[in-house]
């Protein structure tokens, strides 16, 4: 009995932890890459090789550094598209209270795809070689 309240103990601690890492890593720099990635004027690489953006992978990772009203960041993260997922490194500055994607790159499949790119008259305009 012990151990099955140790056990109940050690997944109830992990799935808090889990939370809370889930959390702090998907701060302001990764909600501006999402809405970036969602709504933006650039978004359209993403919508022509993923679909519609549905969801993100659980893990966020890359350097975030703030200092006042400046800071960058490097993030990397899967992303879930209507009809296949990619994953996505995106540059960020912060300038004010905002930040705002630099550039990055898409990969699918293998190939990676320029962010952002303002060539709409290809799907294949933006691949990187």
């Amino acid at each position: 009995m012990l151990i099955a309240a140790a056990v109940a103990l050690l997944i109830a601690a992990g799935a808090v932890s889990l939370t809370i890492v889930e959390d702090v890593s998907k701060g302001p720099a990764f909600q501006a890459a999402v809405s970036y990635l969602r709504d933006s004027d650039y978004a359209g690489v993403a919508r022509q090789q993923l679909g519609v953006v549905m969801g993100f992978g659980l893990g966020v990772s890359g350097p975030v550094s703030e200092s006042g009203n400046g800071g960058n960041a490097r993030i990397s993260f899967d992303v879930h598209g209507q009809w296949r997922s990619g994953h996505v490194t995106l540059n960020l500055v912060k300038i004010g209270h905002s930040w705002v994607v630099t550039d990055g790159v898409l990969t699918v499949d293998g190939e990676q795809f320029r962010l952002p790119c303002e060539q709409k008259h290809s799907i294949t305009a933006c691949l990187m070689s």
